[in-house]
C-alpha cells in the first residue's frame, strides 16, 4: 500500500507506450510528406515549398547550389523505403491503440477490484462465494494487461528495428543502442505473463498443516462423550476429529488437515486441543473455550470461514512467490505486484470484519456453557498461558513442554498488563478481535476478582483432568505406558 509509485506505473507506462507510438507515427507521417513535398518541387520549384519541408530536410541544403540533386537524393531514399513507411506508420497506430488498451484495461481492473471488494465488505455470502473467482478474474484482467503492453512494446521496438535497417547506410543502425536495452523489458513483460498464466490460476483445494497428534473415540471415550455433551448443550453439531498440539491454541476448522509429524490427513470437523493449556486450566474453562468453537460449528462459520482464511493465505503465499526477495521488480512487473497487494489489501478488510463478527457470536455460544464471566476467565487465561508457552516453545521446542509449563508456573505467576486488551489468542485463521471488545460484546467488566481468578496458579485439578478423561477403557492413559497422557501426546511430537 506505501508503493504508490508502483500503482502509477500502472497509468504512466501505457501513456508512455501511447506517446512513443504517436511520435513514431508523426515520424512516419513526416516522411511521407516528405516525399509528396520534394515531388512537388521537382515538377514545380517553389521557396514556398522548400520551407514547408522538414527542419533536418531544408538543414541539408543549406549551402548547397545543386538543390534539385541533392533533393532528388533525398527521394530517392524515401522511395526505396517507401513500402515500409506505410508498415512502419500501421505499427506506430496499432501500437498507440494497444497501449490505450492496456490503460483502460489497468483501470478497469482496478475499478473491477474495488467493486468487489466493496461488495464483499457489505455481504458475507458474497465474500464465501466470490472471493476466489474474484481473485482468478484479476488474474485475467492482468493477464489481458500485460498481452496489451507487452504487443504495444513490440511494436515500438519493431518500428525502430525497421527504420535502423532501412537507414544503414545513413548511420540508422544507432537506434539499437535504445532498442537492446528495451528489448530486456520486453523478456520481462513476456516472462511475468507465463508465470501469471501458470501459477495464478492454480490455486487447489485449500487445507492446513499443524503439529498435531489425534485422539480417537476408540482410544479416548471419556474425552469424546464430554465434547459430545457440550455439542449438545450447545445444539451444535459434533466435531468429526479431535486433536491435540502444542504451538496452537483452541479452534475448529473444515478445511482438510494434515497432521506433522505423521503425515496423517484429516477431512470433515476438525476440533485442535492444545495440550499445554489443557494441563494448566480447569475443565469448567476449557469447556466454556470449546463452547466458543462449537459455537463456530454450529453456525457453520468454519465450512465458510475457515476455507476463506485458508484460501487467502494460498493467495498471500502466491503474492509473496511473485514479489520474491528483489524489493525493486522491473517497472513492467511493478503494476501487476501493486494490483495483487491492492486486492489482497482490501479484500482482508472484508476477511477480518466477517472473521471478527463469527467470533463475537461464537463468544456468545461460549459464554452458554459456564456463562460470561468463566468465558472471559478463560479466555484471559488462554491469552497469558499463550505467551509463556511461547516463551518455552522457543526455549526448549516441544520436548517435556507440560512439565516444563508446571515448573514455570510454580515459579513464576502468569502476568497480564493492560496490554492485555488489545491481546487475541493464537490461531492458524486468526480474525480474533482484541480482548476489550469482547469483554464488551459479553457486558462483562474486567474486574480485579476476574483477573486474580484468570491468572491463578494451577491447582492439581487443573493438572489433572485432562489425564483422566484421555484414559482408555482398560483404564491406561492413551500413548503412554506410564499413566501419563499429557507426556505421551506431548513427547509424540517430539
Amino acid at each position: 500500500m506505501r508503493r504508490l509509485g508502483w500503482g502509477l506505473a500502472l497509468l504512466l507506462l501505457p501513456l508512455a507506450l501511447f506517446g512513443w507510438g504517436q511520435l513514431q507515427h508523426w515520424r512516419a507521417d513526416t516522411a511521407q510528406e516528405q516525399a509528396r513535398i520534394i515531388r512537388q518541387w521537382l515538377a514545380a520549384p517553389s521557396d514556398a515549398l522548400l520551407q514547408s519541408l522538414p527542419w533536418a530536410a531544408r538543414k541539408q541544403l543549406n549551402g548547397r547550389l545543386d538543390r534539385r540533386e541533392a533533393l532528388q537524393a533525398q527521394l530517392a531514399v524515401l522511395d526505396a523505403d517507401r513500402h515500409w513507411l506505410g508498415v512502419r506508420k500501421w505499427m506506430a497506430s496499432l501500437s498507440g491503440w494497444l497501449a490505450l488498451g492496456a490503460l483502460f484495461t489497468g483501470i478497469g481492473a482496478w475499478l473491477r477490484l474495488r467493486i468487489d471488494a466493496w461488495r464483499a465488505l457489505r455481504s458475507a455470502q458474497y465474500l464465501h462465494g466470490h472471493m476466489t473467482a474474484n481473485w482468478l478474474v484479476l488474474g485475467r484482467w492482468l493477464s489481458a494487461y500485460l498481452v496489451l503492453l507487452a504487443g504495444s512494446l513490440s511494436l515500438s521496438l519493431l518500428y525502430e528495428t525497421s527504420l535502423g535497417l532501412s537507414q544503414a547506410a545513413q548511420g540508422g543502425l544507432t537506434v539499437l543502442i535504445v532498442v537492446l536495452p528495451l528489448t530486456s523489458v520486453l523478456f520481462v513483460c513476456m516472462r511475468t505473463l507465463w508465470r501469471l498464466r501458470q501459477q495464478w490460476p492454480g490455486m487447489g483445494a485449500p487445507s492446513a498443516s499443524f503439529l498435531g497428534r489425534p485422539l480417537h473415540r476408540q482410544a479416548a471415550p471419556a474425552l469424546w462423550r464430554w465434547v459430545e455433551g457440550l455439542a449438545a448443550q450447545l445444539h451444535a453439531p459434533v466435531p468429526d476429529h479431535i486433536v491435540v498440539g502444542l504451538d496452537q491454541g483452541f479452534f475448529v476448522t473444515s478445511v482438510p488437515v494434515v497432521l506433522q509429524p505423521s503425515g496423517s490427513q484429516l477431512s470433515g470437523r476438525t476440533l485442535y486441543l492444545p495440550l499445554p493449556c489443557l494441563t494448566a486450566m480447569s475443565q469448567a474453562e476449557a469447556a466454556a473455550l470449546i463452547g466458543h468453537e462449537l459455537g463456530h460449528f454450529r453456525r457453520r462459520d468454519t465450512e465458510r470461514g475457515s476455507e476463506i482464511c485458508a484460501r487467502f493465505s494460498l493467495m498471500y503465499a502466491h503474492y509473496q512467490a511473485m514479489l520474491g526477495a528483489d524489493s525493486a521488480p522491473p517497472w513492467a512487473v511493478r503494476p501487476i505486484l501493486w494490483m495483487a497487494g491492492q486486492f489482497l489489501h482490501h479484500f482482508q478488510v472484508a476477511v477480518h470484519h466477517w472473521g471478527r463478527a463469527q467470533e463475537l457470536l461464537a463468544d456468545r455460544a461460549g459464554a452458554e456453557v459456564g456463562g460470561p464471566k468463566l468465558f472471559i476467565q478463560a479466555l484471559l487465561r488462554a491469552i497469558a498461558l499463550g505467551r509463556v508457552i511461547d516463551g518455552l516453545l522457543h526455549a526448549r521446542g516441544g520436548e517435556g513442554l507440560p512439565q516444563a509449563l508446571a515448573l514455570h508456573l510454580q515459579r513464576a505467576p502468569l502476568q497480564l498488563g493492560e496490554e492485555a486488551l488489545a491481546l487475541t489468542i493464537t490461531h492458524p485463521f486468526d480474525t480474533h478481535p482484541d480482548t476489550a471488545t469482547r469483554l464488551q460484546n459479553l457486558n462483562v467488566l474486567l474486574d480485579p476478582q476476574l483477573l486474580q481468578a484468570a491468572l491463578r496458579a494451577p491447582s492439581s485439578d487443573d493438572q489433572r483432568w485432562f489425564n483422566e478423561l484421555c484414559l482408555a477403557p482398560d483404564g491406561s492413559a492413551d500413548g503412554s505406558a506410564d499413566g501419563k497422557a499429557a507426556g505421551g501426546v506431548a513427547r509424540d511430537f517430539t
